[in-house]
C-alpha cells in the first residue's frame, strides 16, 4: 500500500474515532448531568422532608396546647356544674315580698273573685262607671262635679 492510502486509512480512523468520542462523550456528560439532577432532587426530597416533619412537630404542640385548654374548660365547667348543683339546695327561694306584704296580697286577692262575681251577675242592671246621665265636659256648658265611685 502506498503512502495515500495510509494516510486515507489514518483520516478515516481519525473521523471514526471523533465521532465515537464525541457519542461516548455526550452519553457520559449526560449521565453525569441526570446524576446531578438525581441528587439534587434527593436532597429536596430530603429537605421537603424535614419541613414536613417540622410541622407536623408544630402541629403536634398545638393540638398538645389545645387539648389542655379543653382539659381546663372542660373541669371548670364541671366545677361551676357542681357548685350550682350545690348551691340550689342550700338557698331556699326567698320571696320577692316581705312576709306581711305577702299576707295582704293573698288577702285582697281572695277578696277579688268574690266582687268580680257581683260585678257580673249587675251587669246587666248598671251603667258601666265612665258614662256619665246627661251632659257633661265641654258639651254641657256647665262645670258638673262627677262623683267618683270607688274602684279599687
Amino acid at each position: 500500500m502506498t503512502s495515500f492510502a495510509w494516510i486515507g486509512l489514518i483520516v478515516i480512523v481519525a473521523i471514526a474515532a471523533f465521532f465515537i468520542g464525541s457519542v461516548w462523550t455526550k452519553k457520559h456528560f449526560k449521565h453525569s448531568e441526570l446524576e446531578q439532577q438525581a441528587q439534587q432532587a434527593k436532597h429536596e426530597l430530603e429537605q421537603y422532608r424535614q419541613e414536613v416533619a417540622d410541622h407536623l412537630a408544630s402541629t403536634k404542640k398545638l393540638m398538645g396546647k389545645m387539648q389542655d385548654s379543653y382539659s381546663q374548660l372542660l373541669s371548670h365547667v364541671e366545677e361551676t356544674n357542681q357548685v350550682l348543683l350545690a348551691e340550689k339546695p342550700k338557698h331556699p327561694s326567698e320571696p320577692f315580698f316581705s312576709k306581711e306584704t305577702t299576707e295582704q296580697l293573698h288577702a285582697s286577692l281572695k277578696s277579688r273573685p268574690e266582687r268580680r262575681r257581683n260585678d257580673r251577675a249587675n251587669e246587666g242592671f248598671s251603667q258601666p262607671t265612665d258614662y256619665v246621665d246627661g251632659e257633661s265636659g265641654l258639651f254641657s256648658g256647665e262645670r258638673l262635679e262627677v262623683e267618683q265611685s270607688k274602684a279599687s
